[in-house]
């Protein structure tokens, strides 16, 4: 059995050392146990390894590959068989609690990664939705193509601070020092002590919705805005600027799904781009029409069967995706 480490992330990957991390019992794991015990120079990565995955630990235990195959595979055969189409006026919630028990699966995957500087970084890949747990107690849902950057060590009364690209939803636990949780993003700074909140911060774009408890937002240029649940704020040419939002819409990702409400092509073009991490084109011709529904964004094959049902062509090209009229 020929293996070779050279990094946290190497050992964390190796299914055996996996297996053998959750249950040494297992046969995995005593196989894990027996090469360790040959190749005694990788005794000190390997214990630096444990102590990362302690330090974070996941509120669910590790998910193998090939139950996340197997899980997928359930989901594509309960799709085609019961409905392989979702219509965009439909309310049909069908692929809700499927997509939940994908979205659990992953959650189970993902560690947090060492990297060269004094941090430790999360991130998601396209397509991808992820929940994770913080040395604190607190939990992050991370949103597809996001990156969250943390200190390796946090002080024990010092602010907790964390920096994030992409989007999340944080929720924020107490301490009884009550210490401040700071989440850094490009046009602002959101401080709190427990409270659920999601941020955003691409892409030029940073707003941020209180959900529970309070948050204050403080600007780049020192500005200080107390933000009451249901607030939902965004930064307009370095200003901060309440606007009226649904917050069903906002946290429609959080539940694996996209929100449209007569929204232009064009704009959901740009959003299944960024979710997805593929060119999305539209024809001119169809630019100004609307979408309004309920789409899963846990998969694109769904996503673009359901656009198809709502009379649109869907032309695909390697890397690229076409949306044109339907050819009469």
């Amino acid at each position: 059995m020929n293996k070779h480490f050279t990094t946290i992330e190497d050992v964390i990957a190796d299914d055996d050392f996996m297996a053998w991390y959750t249950n040494s019992t297992s046969e995995k794991g005593q196989v894990w146990q027996q090469w360790l015990a040959n190749h005694s120079e990788y005794n000190a990565l390997v214990e630096e390894s444990i102590q990362y995955l302690n330090l974070v630990r996941l509120s669910d235990k590790p998910v193998g590959a090939t139950q996340i195959e197997a899980a997928h595979e359930r989901l594509m055969k309960s799709m085609r068989a019961e409905a392989p189409v979702v219509p965009l006026k439909s309310r049909n919630r069908w692929w809700m609690s499927a997509a939940a028990a994908i979205l659990i699966l992953i959650a189970g995957t993902l560690f947090w990664q060492s990297s060269k500087t004094d941090q430790l970084k999360l991130n998601t890949a396209y397509g991808q939705i992820a929940k994770h747990q913080l040395p604190d107690g607190s939990e992050v849902m991370l949103n597809a193509n996001s990156k969250l950057r943390m200190n390796k060590s946090w002080e024990a009364n010092g602010d907790r601070e964390v920096w994030l690209e992409g989007e999340a939803y944080f929720h924020v636990k107490k301490t009884s020092a009550k210490n401040r949780f700071i989440v850094h993003a490009d046009g602002m700074d959101i401080i709190v002590t427990g409270t659920q909140f999601n941020v955003v911060n691409r892409d030029g774009e940073s707003n941020v919705l209180l959900k529970e408890g309070s948050v204050t937002l403080k600007t780049k240029d020192g500005q200080l805005l107390k933000l009451l649940p249901g607030d939902f704020v965004k930064i307009d040419n370095r200003q901060p600027k309440k606007e009226a939002t649904a917050e069903e819409k906002v946290l429609a990702w959080t539940q694996a799904k996209l929100v449209f409400e007569n929204t232009p092509l064009i704009d959901a073009a740009k959003i299944i781009s960024r979710h997805y991490g593929v060119k999305v084109a539209v024809e001119k011709e169809v630019e100004q029409e609307t979408l309004a529904g309920i789409l899963p964004n846990d998969n694109l094959d769904v996503l673009l069967k359901a656009l198809e049902a709502s009379d649109l062509q869907i032309t695909r090209k390697e890397n690229e995706i076409i949306i044109s009229a339907p050819k009469p």
